[in-house]
Order: C-alpha cells, then structure tokens, then sequence
C-alpha cells in the first residue's frame, strides 16, 4: 500500500533558510545531527545540497510511531518509516556509512551517544516538556560554533491550546537560560542559534 505524505520540509521557506544558514558547512567533513526524520524530506535535502564531502554524516532518530499530534492520529508509522527507508538519497548515505538510522527516542539515543555535531536540527516531540529536553541534550553534544536549530517555533497544531504543548515555550525558556551560551542567529517559523560558550 502507498501512501501520499505531505513534504513538510517544503513548506514556510525551510529549504531557502537551510540553505541561507547552512552554506558554511557545504562541502566540509561536518556530522549532523536530526531529531525527528519522518519521511526523510530534510533529511533528503541535506544529503543533497549539504552534505556533500564523502565524509560529511547525518544522524537521523525517530520512533517511527507517531507522537500526541493530530495529524498523526490517522497515519500508519509503519508507511511513514518505509516511505523514509525507500528514499534514494537516504539508502545511498546508508550504504555508504554517511547516514545512521536510529530507531527509538531521542532519549535512548542521547543515552548511548558518544559523538559531537556541527549541526542539530529538533523537530521529534512538540511538547514544551519534549522540546525543553531535547534542547538540553543537543546543547551538551552540539561542537563550540555549532548551530543549533528548532522547528516550528511558531506552531499551534495541538490538542489544545496550551502552552506547554507547544515547542515556543521550551525554545524560549532555553534561549533565556542559554543566553549566555548561545547567540540567537534568526527566529521566524524557526529558532536559530550558535553555540559561543
């Protein structure tokens, strides 16, 4: 059975911000790091106009299962992670060694991870709790100059209207918090920052 999937990556200028914000890394031996691949459209995008040098890597972690979102509420997770596995540029990377899969939570993966990142991209939980948490972690393991980025700062797509379902509230708890440890590059439907300290 196939299934449509929307590309989200596509959508509120994410490709033109990746590329404004990320072109220093074309090229160059980097590691990057993304929480939350879904169908691997980012992931995609940043094996192909990014990760260029045959050394450069992406860390993608998922469940593959879904999370307390709406619109996951219909979707089959077991189409999503093979939707994300048939990906040309995605089974390219994998077979090369360029590309790790890491299948579970963001929490399980921090808790074996030994690696630093030029680069972090948090999309997995939206919950403010999820987001605060996932922050923390990738601040520890993010290289000094690294950029470190947040989707859907700007999102409403909750149960409710709560903050604390909600990424805005953790993204500016952690900029207030890490304000001396991060400088704020761009915020629009994105938060941007550099690790300085």
């Amino acid at each position: 059975m196939h299934m449509e999937f929307i590309n989200w990556f596509n959508t509120v200028g994410r490709p033109s911000e990746f590329e404004e914000l990320l072109s220093g890394f074309k090229g160059k031996p980097v590691s990057f790091l993304q929480l939350g691949a879904f169908t691997g459209d980012a992931s995609v995008w940043l094996l192909e106009n990014i990760l260029t040098h045959p050394e450069s890597t992406l860390t993608d972690v998922d469940t593959w299962g879904g999370s307390d979102e709406p619109a996951h509420d219909a979707m089959d997770f077991s189409l999503v992670e093979e939707e994300y596995n048939s990906r040309a540029a995605i089974s390219q990377a994998w077979l090369s060694g360029r590309l790790d899969k890491f299948k579970g939570t963001t929490d399980e993966f921090f808790n074996q991870n030994k690696r630093s990142f030029d680069f972090i991209y948090v999309d997995a939980d939206h919950t403010a709790y999820g987001v605060l948490k996932d922050a923390v972690h990738s601040y520890e393991v993010l290289k000094a100059d690294g950029i470190l980025a947040f989707d859907d700062y700007e999102w409403i797509n909750s149960r409710d209207n709560a903050e604390i379902y909600k990424p805005k509230l953790a993204i500016d708890s952690f900029e207030k918090i890490y304000q001396n440890r991060v400088a704020l590059i761009k915020k629009t439907y994105l938060a941007w920052y550099q690790k300085t300290l």
